[in-house]
């Protein structure tokens, strides 16, 4: 049994009041209480050092894991992309091709629609040719004051493209060949140097416009329609103007 005592002179004397006597210095163990307390510090530290090797263990596990999942996650996100970019390829070749297909029937359709109108060189004529233009009264309001009158002209220009197309399919063929974003406009050749957008009252009341705009031959982008000619077999954009046409070129006129 352990004994409760303090340290003097000659050695360790035992004190009264066991552990909680204020004279108590020094508590003297027998060899097996010792052993015991070396026994259990021993223990308490391995459990420590085996607490924070298992702790150590799963953080490494869960780095790894986490490593893992975002490598795959990498990994599979990259065949992802490389899949888009495999389909985009596809897509863009296919894209390609068809359009050079459309482009290639095009060319034949608009050849063959020169030879049976006569028209030449065929491969290389524009297929458009002026079949009428006319002078026409046009009546508008000017705000609410009373009904005024203007000559206006009135010029049927007949397409390469058959009645078979459609309609939607010859609005924006025609569209592209006589307004394109970037190359000279083809009316120009027949003396049409620029469009407003709205009606010739539209027009007349922009203050926006210039003088020098005005003195343009206009072309009235709301007062243009399409129309199938089903006697002669081909679309023609029907379209109304401020002046009269230029010289029309000799290739330009329906034979």
């Amino acid at each position: 049994m352990s004994e409760f005592v303090k340290k003097t002179v000659i050695g360790y004397k035992e004190v009264p009041g066991g552990n909680s006597d204020p004279e108590c210095t020094h508590v003297i163990l027998t060899k097996k209480e010792y052993e015991e307390i070396v026994r259990e510090i021993a223990t308490a530290e391995q459990k420590a050092r085996n607490a924070k090797y298992d702790a150590e263990k799963q953080i490494r596990e869960a780095q790894q894991n986490a490593h893992y999942e975002a490598q795959k996650a990498a990994e599979e996100a990259q065949k992802a992309v490389d899949g888009m970019k495999d389909t985009l390829a596809a897509e863009t070749a296919e894209k390609g091709y068809q359009q050079r297909l459309n482009a290639n029937l095009l060319r034949i359709s608009k050849e063959r629609a020169n030879a049976e109108r006569k028209l030449k060189p065929k491969k290389e004529h524009t297929g458009y040719v002026v079949t009428a233009s006319e002078e026409k009264d046009y009546s508008y309001r000017e705000g609410s004051r009373r009904w005024n009158k203007v000559k206006l002209w009135e010029t049927v220009l007949q397409s390469p493209y058959g009645v078979d197309y459609t309609e939607e399919q010859a609005r924006k063929l025609i569209q592209e060949d006589l307004f394109p974003s970037e190359d000279e406009w083809l009316i120009a050749k027949i003396g049409i140097t620029a469009r407003y957008g709205g009606t010739y009252e539209d027009m007349i009341d922009d203050r926006k416009l210039s003088a020098e705009f005005r003195k343009n031959n206009i072309l009235l982008g709301r007062q243009k329609r399409l129309r199938a000619n089903f006697r002669a077999g081909y679309w023609e954009m029907v379209f109304m103007h401020t002046k009269p046409l230029g010289i029309v070129p000799a290739d330009m006129r329906a034979c």
